[in-house]
């Protein structure tokens, strides 16, 4: 993106706002400060059932976070030890969630995630103590509209589908640096995106209501895009999650077809996993994807589970 369509995207009201009312949100909390609304951990180490899991994602010491959205709270489950915790209750001050939904972790254990109907990113250590928040609503670049998808890739950047502002806003170092796409029907524009990924220099974003997954370089310019709207293998009908395979593969939660389908790195499609039904291997709307240490988890979302893929057998995981 040149810098004078970046300039052009975000406007003036919204440079502005990255030091005004947007970026008075992306604050640190001071070391050692106990804020009164911040999310703690469960006293009791339980979660309970999960209602609508959205979204999955793994650290670098064996576990797992799972956002579910009518909990408003985020579980997390130590793949090693078994031991399961949650936090989060509702509300609108920092540190409280309105229906959260995707979720990441980066390099160093900080867990970001999309605080979605309350218009920001909040980011936690591993034990749910608010470290950071990022937005608030609006339109303007830096603020967002109902979001649903994060990544924070290797080079700590992050990426948020901006769902209802149709765009993908891209920060570094807290700072916003470019925004992909606008509403339209165009290669390089969005209708509602829902996810997105990296694989090396290529941004991957998941296009819910044009059912595609749309490949942009690092410039964020337009490749190709691969699926379409549909019922058939290979295409998609709002579809939620997406990650990459470290082989390169893409993989897409296809909620509305209820199933999970495969792409390869240029977008053929090589497998088609699931169908509605609620027994192992079978899908009620899932949304959100993880890989890691070789296995897939899957929220399985109108299952009220998270299904697990390892060696190419599906399980549910008790949490």
């Amino acid at each position: 993106m040149e810098r004078r369509d970046f300039l052009k995207s975000v406007g003036i009201a919204g440079t502005l706002s990255l030091v005004g009312i947007c970026g008075s949100r992306a604050a640190w909390v001071k070391k050692g400060q106990e804020h009164s609304e911040a999310l703690r951990w469960n006293s009791e180490g339980k979660t309970g059932r999960l209602l609508r899991p959205f979204d999955i994602a793994a650290d670098g010491q064996g576990r797992i976070f799972v956002s579910d959205s009518p909990r408003y709270c985020i579980t997390s489950l130590n793949l090693q030890s078994g031991e399961a915790s949650s936090f989060g209750r509702p509300g609108a001050t920092v540190g409280r969630f309105n229906y959260p939904r995707g979720i990441d972790v980066d390099l160093e254990g900080l867990v970001y995630v999309v605080d979605s109907n309350n218009g920001r990113i909040q980011i936690f250590d591993a034990n749910g103590r608010l470290k950071r928040v990022l937005g608030s609503i609006g339109s303007s670049g830096g603020c967002l509209s109902t979001p649903q998808g994060v990544h924070v890739d290797g080079k700590r950047r992050l990426f948020i589908a901006d769902t209802r502002n149709h765009r993908v806003q891209v920060f570094q170092h807290f700072e916003l640096v470019a925004v992909v796409g606008e509403l339209g029907d165009g290669n390089d524009q969005f209708r509602l995106p829902t996810s997105c990924a990296t694989r090396g220099d290529e941004l991957l974003v998941l296009d819910s209501k044009h059912g595609m997954v749309k490949v942009f370089g690092p410039d964020f310019g337009y490749r190709y895009g691969f699926g379409g709207p549909g019922i058939g293998s290979g295409q998609l009908n709002m579809p939620q999650g997406i990650d990459v395979h470290p082989d390169g593969s893409v993989w897409v939660a296809d909620t509305g077809n209820n199933r999970i389908q495969v792409f390869s790195a240029d977008g053929k499609l090589m497998s088609v996993m699931g169908r509605l039904g609620s027994q192992s291997g079978e899908f009620q709307s899932p949304t959100g994807l993880a890989w890691h240490n070789g296995s897939l988890f899957v929220a399985d979302s109108g299952n009220s589970r998270v299904q697990v893929l390892r060696e190419n057998t599906f399980s549910t995981l008790t949490l």
